[in-house]
């Protein structure tokens, strides 16, 4: 009979360390998934600025080249424009 309580009480101490040690690995794992909505988000928002600053570098590339095509059948510096714009 000893035997047998003695073995129920050390699979019930393993089962409240086994508990311990599922609670911690669920608050790790839930904040592993906070983490990663945090960086999805993050994620997002770099993307939207990539594609903005994207558009302005095309449009100022259209800018360039079609001033320079301007100004080089006017015979206008061509270095003086891309300044003036810069300074903008």
């Amino acid at each position: 009979m000893k035997v047998i309580e003695n073995r129920a009480l050390k699979d019930e101490e393993k089962m409240e360390h086994l508990e311990v040690q599922l609670r911690e690995a669920k608050q790790i794992a839930e904040e592993a998934d906070r983490k990663y909505e945090e960086v999805a988000r993050k994620l997002v928002m770099v993307e939207g600025e990539l594609e903005r600053a994207e558009d302005r570098a095309e449009q100022s590339e259209r800018f360039i080249t079609h001033t320079h095509d301007t100004h080089t059948t006017k015979g206008v510096d061509l270095d003086h424009t891309v300044q003036l714009f810069l300074i903008k």
